[in-house]
């Protein structure tokens, strides 16, 4: 078969084009790094960089949402921490004024300073973010989400809601709690039951400790406890049915329905003091009842009575309100810890994802400049030969 000069050059030049675009990909690869710059450089490896490309943008994202959730983790668990401080201080100052020494004027001082106390709380309440963002308003967060009503009780604005954020894959840290949840849904007492004293008493019986002994026997019911006489009382519930009666002496406990209660001093015939079902109620209110109780006058003994009563059955409202705020940090605490987790585990699949993406992506510089090299070596061989087969032609020797 004859082989035209055309031929034997469009077969060179192919050759060259071939070689030089061989040494110009090479050479584009060393520059860059990468192995693949383009999807036809590998089309099987470019769709896996691509995965592994956005494997590693989500976890960027979840880093991103951690650390938003961290910040604002901190400020609500800073703000519970100011809250339970506010609320021991109040305690101190409760016990202070339920001292039997403590004056009429005492007492109105030191419901000075909790009042002022109980506006550091409202102020606590309505903390916002480095954004104006109110930490405990729910989705509301632009509202402030409590206000003092007409007549003078402190309303909640916000919603229920609860904002999240995803960490991982399969996994969300809650970032803020409604003020419903953290400031008002609050039991009463000892979450069980609430004694309260009769403001007619005139006698000096004084309620004392108290305490569920057996919860199988309790019925929520309202009971009265009335003293016949000052060392016999009956116990009714709210339909007026008789429950127990017996005979009583100062700092007897009574008991019924699976309550203990003591009484303290010697009440008058007449007296009566009740047992209620424990509700629900918000820490503002049971500091406004604190407040109201400590600043009452005391007149008589049995003024001073219902004075220790009153204020002794406030504090545990406080105490309920204090394990309940205390609970809330706790529960800041464990999402916290769970950031820690997931950020740990994230950390360490970002290391074997970036170690796979670098074995597929990566390019390996030895093996690609003794490429280069030999690349460079045939290309100067093919321009050669190119060379000198332009000499091949009868012409010259004519």
């Amino acid at each position: 078969m004859r082989v035209s000069n055309d031929t034997l050059r469009s077969a060179f030049l192919a050759a060259l084009d071939d070689a030089r675009r061989r040494v110009v990909e090479t050479q584009h690869q060393v520059s860059t790094g990468l192995r693949i710059n383009s999807p036809s450089d590998d089309p099987v490896a470019a769709a896996r960089v691509a995965h592994l490309d956005a494997s590693l943008a989500r976890l960027d994202q979840y880093q991103s949402n951690a650390d938003f959730a961290r910040n604002q983790l901190g400020l609500e668990e800073e703000a519970l921490s100011e809250t339970i401080g506010n609320l021991q201080r109040i305690r101190e100052l409760t016990l202070q004024a339920n001292n039997s020494t403590a004056s009429d004027g005492d007492r109105h001082i030191i419901a000075g300073e909790i009042a002022q106390h109980r506006n550091a709380l409202l102020a606590i309440a309505n903390t916002t973010d480095v954004d104006g963002r109110h930490l405990f308003a729910g989705y509301r967060e632009s509202a402030t989400p409590f206000t003092i009503a007409t007549g003078g009780n402190v309303v909640y604005n916000g919603d229920q809601g609860q904002r999240t954020l995803q960490i991982s894959d399969s996994r969300f840290v809650a970032v803020n709690d409604s003020g419903a949840e953290v400031f008002q849904r609050i039991p009463e007492g000892n979450g069980t039951f609430v004694l309260e004293a009769n403001v007619a008493n005139t006698g000096t019986g004084t309620l004392g400790s108290s305490g569920l002994m057996d919860p199988a026997s309790w019925v929520a019911d309202t009971y009265t406890i009335t003293f016949l006489t000052p060392t016999s009382y009956e116990v009714r519930n709210g339909a007026s049915a008789l429950i127990v009666a017996g005979t009583f002496t100062p700092s007897q406990s009574v008991t019924f329905a699976g309550i203990e209660l003591r009484i303290d001093g010697t009440p008058a015939a007449g007296d009566t003091f009740t047992a209620r079902p424990s509700v629900q109620q918000d820490v503002f209110s049971t500091v406004d009842r604190l407040i109201a109780a400590i600043d009452s006058p005391v007149g008589s003994s049995a003024s001073r009575a219902l004075l220790h009563s009153s204020v002794g059955q406030r504090l545990a409202d406080l105490d309920s309100a204090l394990a309940h705020l205390i609970d809330a940090r706790g529960e800041i605490g464990a999402r916290v810890r769970a950031l820690d987790q997931q950020e740990a585990l994230n950390a360490d699949f970002a290391v074997h994802l970036n170690t796979t993406l670098s074995a597929v992506r990566d390019l390996d510089y030895a093996e690609a400049l003794s490429r280069l090299s030999q690349e460079l070596f045939g290309l100067d061989a093919a321009q050669q030969a190119f060379a000198r087969a332009q000499n091949l032609s009868l012409f010259r020797y004519l």
